[in-house]
């Protein structure tokens, strides 16, 4: 494959090597358009019973708000494995682990957990965190919600990402509603959207654009696996 192909990815955190399109002659580029920065939350984590959260950061800045140290009877529900992962920097194992991303269904699997009706329940989250999770879970448990972490749009304009969607062979990755919007206050994206997952599709949509790929699997694996079965079957390439 031509070396000349590009990836902007533009979330705040890459923990995904891309391995597999490098060695198909793509360089990636990593330009955040998002900041991610601690909210001063303190919480006694002891308070509770079980602790939900849906993503790494929600895990890193509940650490950094903890009033007491952890009892061992607390019980943590992880949404996927990465975010469970990030447990582990803390010597701590979730004890359930979510598969689907969506509030409908992961508030579906909570429920199908059967957790005792008396327990308390803290949703770890951030600040631009959808309500529906909530509310869902509070028709059938004891749940509050805290937020820890704040989410932040860039506001530099960087010339070598301009110069970039110039290139027809440029591709750009979007994890999130705000990480397209903070890109579009700045740029004029090019035809070659990339998207993780129907949430950030829609909206991409509602802002008067049409994602060129939205991922199968919303993780940086399954973007990168959506990129190559595109370059399978739209440009002529087999990678394998």
């Amino acid at each position: 494959m031509n070396n000349n192909y590009n990836l902007i990815l533009t979330g705040d955190e890459i923990d995904f090597e891309f391995s597999e399109l490098k060695k198909i002659g793509v360089y990636i580029y990593h330009y955040p358009m998002i900041l991610i920065s601690k909210l001063e939350n303190l919480v006694n984590p002891n308070d509770y019973n079980f602790i939900i959260f849906t993503s790494k950061n929600g895990v890193k800045y509940f650490m950094d708000n903890l009033t007491d140290k952890i009892n061992d009877s607390l019980e943590f529900i992880c949404l996927g494995d990465k975010t469970a992962k990030s447990l582990l920097k803390y010597k701590m194992e979730a004890n359930f682990i979510l598969k689907r991303n969506y509030s409908k269904y992961m508030c579906e699997e909570i429920k199908s957990l059967g957790l005792p009706v008396d327990s308390k329940i803290l949703l770890a989250q951030g600040n631009l965190a959808k309500k529906e999770l909530f509310d869902c879970i509070q028709k059938f448990a004891n749940i509050e919600q805290k937020i820890f972490y704040k989410t932040s749009l860039t506001n530099e304009f960087n010339r070598d990402v301009d110069n970039l969607l110039n290139n027809k062979k440029t591709f750009t990755v979007f994890t999130s509603p705000s990480t397209f919007e903070s890109f579009i206050n700045k740029y004029s994206p090019n035809e070659n959207i990339i998207s993780i997952g129907n949430t950030t599709t829609e909206y991409i949509i509602e802002r008067g654009y049409k994602p060129l790929v939205t991922a199968k699997m919303q993780s940086y694996e399954g973007i990168s696996n959506s990129i190559i079965d595109f370059f399978n079957k739209n440009l002529n390439y087999e990678v394998s």
